[in-house]
């Protein structure tokens, strides 16, 4: 029997839309200012080909490196690929519903791999790490940016009542320009993630965690590495 996974805020529209409104309403903040730099920045230093983006939204990061030969973005909301076609159509650009769990792409056919703050809304990072390594080329990169765990408590300031069961906060959450209703953020730690991209065959070449806030740890952190 195949595995049920957890629930996608993003599959519900109402969510889908607010979400969209934050990342297309937010200017100057942590995207453009931290996250897409470090991203152009590794981007700019690989072999460049076939890019799959991993949980890819409304299709943002298609638009903020170049060089690539073929983009595939992978997405679980249909609204979202919508809005990503909408708004970033191109002829080496692919936009397609799926999930990082079963990546509707061939084995060894990718060369690089981004994934831009999904791991920490997934469940089973040993099943996603397993599909990123499947994918990958022998020597392709990937470049994973996720929330850091280890900053609990100043994550816990942008969720409105948070729930905390088992390893996963659940909550309305405050993002830019407006709260998205619900949301999941699972509690692997930084040991946790990096011990499964290396079970999965995956080489860890750096971690680091980025963007910190007054004197608490960085909340995010980012895993660069390749398959051997």
């Amino acid at each position: 029997m195949k595995k049920q996974y957890e629930e996608n805020p993003f599959e519900d529209e109402l969510i889908a839309k607010q979400w969209i409104n934050s990342v297309e309403g937010e200017k100057e903040m942590v995207r453009d200012n931290e996250s897409y730099p470090k991203l152009r920045k590794w981007f700019d230093s690989t072999s460049k080909g076939l890019l799959i983006d991993i949980g890819s939204g409304q299709g943002v990061c298609s638009d903020k490196i170049n060089g690539y030969s073929q983009y595939i973005g992978v997405e679980p909301s249909s609204f979202l690929v919508d809005r990503a076609k909408e708004l970033y159509f191109a002829s080496n650009r692919n936009f397609i519903v799926g999930n990082a769990y079963d990546l509707p792409l061939e084995n060894n056919s990718c060369d690089q791999a981004i994934s831009l703050n999904v791991w920490f809304h997934l469940e089973d990072i040993s099943q996603a790490s397993k599909e990123l390594c499947r994918v990958l080329k022998s020597g392709g990169k990937f470049w994973i940016h996720t929330a850091n765990s280890e900053s609990l408590e100043a994550w816990k300031d942008f969720y409105i009542n948070p729930k905390i069961e088992n390893n996963k906060m659940i909550g309305e959450v405050k993002v830019p320009v407006n709260n998205l209703s619900n949301n999941i953020f699972y509690l692997h730690t930084n040991q946790d993630i990096q011990k499964a991209f290396e079970e999965s065959g995956l080489v860890v070449d750096s971690v680091n965690k980025v963007w910190k806030i007054d004197n608490k740890d960085e909340m995010f952190v980012i895993f660069e590495g390749h398959k051997k």
